[in-house]
């Protein structure tokens, strides 16, 4: 019975290159809090912003900022727990 060699079990098991780093990782931590930190003010005034503008003009602007800064914050936030659990 052969053994697969890409099996955790196998002694001949070769060893994985890391891969550089990309995207949100290549941040030191601290400027990932910062900006994230800096995304959820953004969140918090453009969804103030959007209800009290008086314009459905205003409010699209803001609806659609609101909607972009989220999908940013979502994307550090995932980032950085993946960054932390690894």
């Amino acid at each position: 019975m052969s053994v697969d060699p890409e099996s955790p079990e196998s002694p001949e098991r070769p060893e994985r290159p890391e891969r550089p780093a990309t995207g949100w990782a290549r941040l030191p931590r601290w400027q990932h809090i910062v900006l994230m930190a800096l995304c959820t003010v953004v969140l918090i005034a453009a969804i103030a912003n959007f209800l009290v503008s008086d314009s459905n003009r205003a409010r699209a602007l803001h609806a659609a900022l609101t909607i972009i800064d989220g999908a940013v914050l979502v994307t550090l936030i995932t980032a950085y727990l993946r960054r932390t659990a690894a």
